[in-house]
C-alpha cells in the first residue's frame, strides 16, 4: 500500500482510501503509477489471450510426458533384469545413436561459440 493511500486511509476513513469515495475527493494519480497500472493491465490483457494457447500445449504435451513415463519405468525395470538387459540395450542402440547424431551438431557448435566468444573477449 503507497503512504498516498495510507495518507488518505488515515485522513478521511477506510473507503476513500481504498477509492470508494465521493465525487468531491477524487484524485490523479501520480505519473509513475499510472505508467506502472498500464503495464500490469497490458500483461493481464496478454496472458488473457495466451491461456488458451497455454492450455493447448499442456493438452498436446500431457500423451508425450505420459509415454515418456511409461517409458522410463519400463527401462528401469528392464535394466533390473538380467536376462532382460542386453536385448534391451540392442534395441535402444538406434535411438540413442541418433539422439547423439542430432543433438551433437547443436552442441558443438555451441562449444565453438563459447571458446570463440571467450578468444575473442581475452583479446
Amino acid at each position: 500500500m503507497s503512504a498516498y493511500t495510507k495518507h488518505l486511509m488515515a485522513e478521511n476513513g477506510l473507503m476513500v482510501g481504498l477509492g470508494f469515495a465521493p465525487a468531491h475527493y477524487t484524485y490523479a494519480a501520480p505519473a509513475a503509477k499510472h505508467g506502472a497500472r498500464i503495464g500490469k493491465r497490458v500483461r493481464n490483457v496478454a496472458l488473457f489471450f495466451a491461456a488458451p494457447f497455454i492450455g493447448l500445449a499442456y493438452l498436446l504435451a500431457f500423451p508425450f510426458v505420459g509415454l515418456a513415463l511409461i517409458a522410463w519405468v519400463t527401462a528401469k525395470a528392464v535394466m533390473k533384469n538380467e536376462k532382460l538387459r542386453p536385448v534391451a540395450t540392442v534395441i535402444a542402440a538406434p535411438f540413442i545413436g541418433l539422439a547423439f547424431v542430432t543433438v551433437g551438431p547443436i552442441v558443438g557448435l555451441g562449444a565453438l561459440a563459447w571458446y570463440g566468444g571467450k578468444t575473442l573477449l581475452r583479446a
